[in-house]
């Protein structure tokens, strides 16, 4: 086993991660707009969607959609029209008080950060760019070493988001008690998901 290369495909994922992206603006937004608990599970939903792409390459599934421009296009079109929808929502709730939000709309936080990432076809797209370069045990199949460097990636991930969405949450408690400021928290979220949108046509 190659420690070094799980060591540098560790680092590597941890600058990729931070770097400034559709998931980790999108846990920001939800921090500061409507709280650690918001991002906390937004950050369950996206790090799940890890877990399935990392099948996806493991079992070789990824290699059959990243090869049909169909089945790629039709994610993307997909995509954009769910993120279309979610800025209509927003705009439409602007009006609402996000601390007034009851306990059993918590579920959607976390589907809609799923949702997010399985129709990024990127994050399959990259999985598969990104993962080959660092098989790190000869004896081991790829499937394996797949399965394993995606779990370091979710690992990761989830720890980053999980900072982020703690740390984040400060600015939600001073956003909340200046009212001029809570009006305009919508801006925000608009803001991601046309980055988002932007993100998935490009």
């Amino acid at each position: 086993m190659d420690i070094e290369t799980l060591l540098t495909f560790t680092l590597a994922s941890l600058s990729l991660t931070i770097s400034p992206g559709p998931d980790i603006l999108y846990v920001i937004s939800k921090s500061i707009v409507q709280g650690k608990k918001a991002a906390i599970l937004t950050s369950l939903g996206l790090t799940s969607g890890l877990v399935i792409h990392t099948f996806l390459i493991a079992f070789g599934l990824s290699i059959i959609i990243s090869e049909s421009e169909y089945i790629l296009n039709s994610i993307k079109i997909i995509g954009v029209f769910y993120f279309i929808y979610l800025i209509i929502k927003v705009i439409q709730n602007r009006k609402t008080d996000y601390e007034t939000k009851k306990d059993l709309h918590n579920i959607n936080y976390f589907k809609r950060g799923l949702i997010m990432n399985l129709l990024n076809p990127k994050v399959g797209l990259f999985f598969i760019a990104f993962f080959p370069g660092f098989l790190f045990h000869s004896e081991l199949s790829n499937q394996v070493q797949f399965l394993i460097l995606g779990l370091i990636f979710w690992l990761q991930a989830s720890i980053v988001f999980l900072l982020v969405s703690v740390f984040g949450s400060k600015l939600n408690s001073f956003t909340k008690s200046n009212s001029y400021y809570n009006k305009y928290l919508f801006v925000i979220e608009v803001i991601v998901y046309v980055f988002v949108i932007y993100w998935i046509v490009r």
